[in-house]
């Protein structure tokens, strides 16, 4: 809450300099009221509901905050997956419905688009990995290594400096001829090797170095996803579409990355509650207990007997954590082959098209090539 409140001076801030600084040719190619009339309000409801209660019962069930069989959690399970029915309804009928002015905020048209439905499933599996890493490395150097916090986050670097190197990267690789697919299928491959070394250091290796120029791999790997999944948004979705079909590829990130973290809080305070919850002939208090649920770092706070306990739990969930990761790895590779054409369309003649149809008078949709042309510069 101290977090949220801290941020919205600044977004208010950031909405309001948008608002003034925005091209006035932009501007007055249509009035508020026929923008607002295009906003998919019921979508963007829909998917909000839907994507908070499933991380929610997850996230919450995971941390024993309520139980699985609990009222709560159960009914926030079933109204998130009625949701996403009502979403799939909404839109189909949207598509069909030609005489409807709202403009679908994850057009049908995409969801049938093998390529860039695969680039779109790519970006959601590679949030589910990066995002839980960038948690779980500076994690695990506090409690096996004895880091602080500043010093786990500065380990990070190697992985989010080749992270943006590899978003470079991919973009230039598409300057001059249109290898999209192929970046998107060796950063897979990057990605793989990446966590699958990661994962046997973390095993058979207690030394820093090692993990780090490992993570430097995967985030390579990371960077030239990222950098393919936008440009090839861009080349396989109509002008009309564009604005949804970039919104959805980076939402896909962001709804990866915070499924991937559920997932891994499962897969701890399962192993934590077994090998030291009630029956198990631990001494842990149920008040202790719940907090480390919460947070794993509050084992650096106990003494050393007890920290050994926990590292000892912790150290066996990273591991089962690492193999998930790795499968997801493995199945995003599988997955971003699917994107692969003989005859791709250039990345230039994308570009031209988009910022042709963005210069027509009776055009709303918000010109996006400048992101685009920043990629493959």
């Amino acid at each position: 809450m101290l977090t949220t409140s801290r941020s919205l001076p600044f977004s208010l801030i950031a909405i309001a300099g948008i608002y003034t600084l925005w091209p006035d040719e932009r501007r007055n190619k249509y009035d508020t009221r026929t923008g607002l009339a295009k906003i998919d309000f019921v979508g963007n409801l829909l998917l909000v509901i839907a994507s908070i209660l499933l991380i929610f019962s997850i996230q919450e069930g995971a941390s024993f905050v309520w139980k699985w069989s609990s009222p709560i959690i159960i009914w926030s399970m079933v109204i998130s997956g009625v949701c996403w029915f009502l979403l799939c309804v909404w839109e189909t009928y949207l598509f069909y419905e030609s005489s409807q002015r709202v403009e679908p905020i994850f057009p049908l048209r995409l969801a049938v688009g093998r390529v860039y439905l695969a680039s779109f499933v790519v970006t959601l599996f590679t949030g589910f990995i990066y995002i839980a890493l960038v948690i779980k490395i500076p994690e695990r150097l506090q409690i096996n290594h004895g880091d602080n916090a500043l010093d786990a986050g500065v380990h990070l670097l190697p992985m989010l400096g080749s992270c943006a190197l590899g978003s470079f990267l991919g973009g230039a690789l598409s300057k001059k001829q249109n290898l999209t697919s192929q970046t998107l299928i060796v950063g897979c491959a990057l990605q793989l090797l990446g966590i699958g070394l990661v994962y046997n250091v973390t095993q058979h290796n207690s030394s820093i170095g090692p993990l780090l120029g490992f993570s430097a791999i995967y985030g390579l790997g990371v960077g030239l996803c990222f950098a393919a999944s936008t440009i090839i948004a861009a080349i396989e979705a109509r002008h009309d579409d564009l604005a949804a079909a970039q919104g959805a590829v980076a939402q896909a990130r962001v709804f990866g990355g915070a499924l991937g973290l559920a997932i891994c809080t499962v897969i701890f305070n399962d192993k934590l509650q077994k090998r030291l919850g009630p029956g198990s002939g631990s001494n842990i208090s149920g008040d202790l207990l719940d907090q480390i649920h919460r947070s794993p770092l509050i084992a650096l706070t106990q003494d050393p007997g007890l920290l050994d306990k926990i590292r000892e739990v912790y150290l066996d969930s990273f591991g089962t954590q690492m193999v998930t990761m790795t499968a997801v790895a493995g199945l995003s590779l599988v997955v971003s082959v699917m994107t692969y054409r003989s005859k791709p369309s250039p990345v230039t003649d994308a570009m031209a098209y988009h910022k042709e149809l963005a210069s027509r008078p009776n055009d709303t949709e918000l010109e996006s090539t400048s992101s685009i042309r920043s990629l493959i510069r």
